[in-house]
């Protein structure tokens, strides 16, 4: 018994030792690997009951659910988010059937109002390469009931440009390297100029000896609010919020793993604004 026992420890220990195959690309989930439960807001604050109520909590299993991404309610029967976030659930062209999202509560886990969805749709142009048209939308099967805790946001498609106070929602570590937290976690930041994002992303990355994708500020609105501040990435497909009308700008999309003092990368809604509007269920 004792030399199976010493045979299976040998083998374990070798394939430990096993150098990986060589990767003829990076790994592009790195920029936004949104099923990490232990990385989400960096720097945030815990979210009051009701602060949100646009919020969705996009989860997947059929008898242990795992937390997979944010979204936004837009309309009763339609959930905005990323297409990184839908690509992980679909197979072939088949949406997850144990997909569910959960509104109407500050905890990913617990609470609210849970939806299955009847279709889904990723952009046409989505690439998960350069994690560019990174936007999707989700059409639940039945309405959504509005309640206090529970209302769309409106979508705005304003063009948005340096210093406009936005907000980002999500759920994770209250600090970096903190306790995971349950509950709903908020962070105030602002809008940059797209110029200054695209600086900012390559001498970062450049540093950090990355090779982030390149930022174009036509289809991407970037923010920033200080190192030890920002999205991570578990925050995937939430909402950006400008403040001062309570409105949708950007999807969380992706940034340097994580709060690495670059600036965080959102789609910019405003450049989608047909594309949403046609695949959008009133």
């Amino acid at each position: 018994m004792a030399i199976k026992f010493l045979v299976l420890l040998v083998a374990i220990l070798a394939g430990c030792n096993a150098f990986p195959a060589p990767e003829a690309e990076q790994d592009m989930s790195i920029f936004f690997e949104h099923v990490d439960r232990n990385a989400r807001i960096v720097g945030g604050t815990q979210a009051a009951n009701g602060a949100h109520p646009h919020m969705v909590a996009l989860t997947n299993g059929a008898v242990v659910r795992s937390f997979i991404c944010g979204g936004s309610i837009i309309t009763r029967r339609t959930v905005l988010t990323a297409a990184h976030c839908i690509a992980a659930v679909v197979s072939g062209n088949t949406l997850s059937r144990n997909l569910r999202g959960t509104v109407g509560t500050n905890r990913w886990n617990s609470g609210g109002v849970m939806h299955a969805f009847q279709r889904h749709v990723i952009h046409s142009s989505y690439n998960a390469n350069t994690i560019k048209n990174d936007i999707g939308i989700l059409h639940t099967s039945a309405n959504i009931a509005m309640t206090n805790a529970v209302r769309a946001i409106v979508v705005n498609y304003d063009f948005i440009g340096n210093g406009i106070n936005s907000r980002v929602a999500g759920w994770g570590r209250i600090r970096a390297g903190g306790a995971i937290s349950a509950n709903l976690l908020q962070l105030n930041t602002q809008t940059i100029d797209g110029n200054r994002c695209v600086r900012d992303v390559a001498s970062v990355s450049a540093s950090l000896n990355m090779r982030a994708p390149a930022v174009d500020p036509n289809v991407e609105l970037c923010t920033f609010h200080s190192r030890n501040h920002g999205t991570c990435n578990g925050d995937s497909g939430s909402a950006l919020v400008r403040l001062d009308r309570n409105q949708q700008i950007g999807i969380v999309s992706w940034g340097l793993p994580c709060a690495l003092g670059a600036p965080d990368m959102f789609v910019r809604v405003s450049a989608y604004r047909n594309w949403v509007q046609t695949n959008t269920l009133n």
